[in-house]
């Protein structure tokens, strides 16, 4: 699912099987897989302590498993060497921003000042860590150029909405951690009403670039499917901002965003 962006990037950037073939596009896929594993796995190493002490994830830290943090070090940069392999078969760009994903990565599992221990900070990093997936893909097969920016912050806003939600889930481990998350220094219903307000840009653009002919215009009826949006997060803060419905609205706004993604697709 994580791998939308840079396939919708490369299907909005004109990719076509006849002209391009599937090497590039292949080891661009591969390389972003890896990638994006590297980033959960190197997460998991950083912030081992911090699930240690989480009732909900303790269970489930490797460490339980049997498996030391210097073998899930070894994983992670494994991975990282291969996705970089894969990305110096495609090109530059590709090296580029697999590199500057991988740095935001490394700031937000490590850094005191730019990671997930600052409120706020977390999510601009989410943003252009959205925005540079979508460019990897878009960038593989058309210059780098204005549409393509403003394409990419739609994916961008999508992930910082995503994580915001993903910090009302996490509320609980994150207080008992001390970890200052934006849920925790703001409270859960400012950082929930911050997400549907990113959503909500991600709807508006994605409408705008529609509507100026960048994007298919079926996406103009984007605003239909932001009401389904706005009726779930209505209902979920009549449940309760809690774990699980926390869990409850990331399922079903995945879904809406699978269905703009699918009308991405449209000719």
């Amino acid at each position: 699912m994580l791998q939308a962006s840079p396939i919708l990037g490369s299907l909005l950037g004109g990719f076509s099987l006849e002209r391009w073939g599937v090497i590039r596009p292949g080891l661009l896929l591969l390389g972003s897989l890896a990638l994006t594993a590297h980033i959960f796995v190197f997460n998991d190493w950083a912030g081992y302590n911090n699930d240690i002490r989480d009732p909900r994830r303790a269970a489930l830290v490797f460490v339980q498993q049997g498996i030391s943090r210097r073998e899930v070090a070894g994983v992670a940069i494994a991975l990282l060497i291969f996705a970089n392999v894969a990305f110096v078969a495609v090109g530059g760009l590709a090296i580029l921003f697999g590199a500057a994903i991988a740095g935001l990565s490394l700031l937000y599992s490590c850094s005191a000042s730019f990671g997930k221990n600052t409120p706020i900070v977390g999510s601009i990093n989410h943003l252009l860590g959205g925005a540079l997936h979508f460019l990897l893909g878009y960038t593989l097969v058309h210059a780098l150029d204005a549409n393509g920016l403003m394409m990419s912050l739609f994916f961008g806003f999508v992930f910082a909405g995503g994580h915001l939600n993903q910090e009302v889930r996490d509320y609980e481990g994150d207080l008992l951690n001390r970890i200052r998350t934006t849920a925790v220094v703001f409270g859960r219903q400012r950082t929930f009403l911050a997400s549907l307000g990113t959503f909500t840009a991600a709807y508006a653009l994605v409408t705008g670039l529609a509507a100026l002919g960048i994007m298919p215009r079926l996406l103009l009826w984007s605003p239909i499917v932001w009401l389904l949006h706005v009726g779930c997060s209505l209902r979920a803060l009549q449940r309760g901002l809690g774990f699980e419905t926390a869990v409850w609205m990331q399922r079903r706004y995945r879904l809406l965003f699978a269905v703009i993604g699918l009308a991405m697709l449209a000719r």
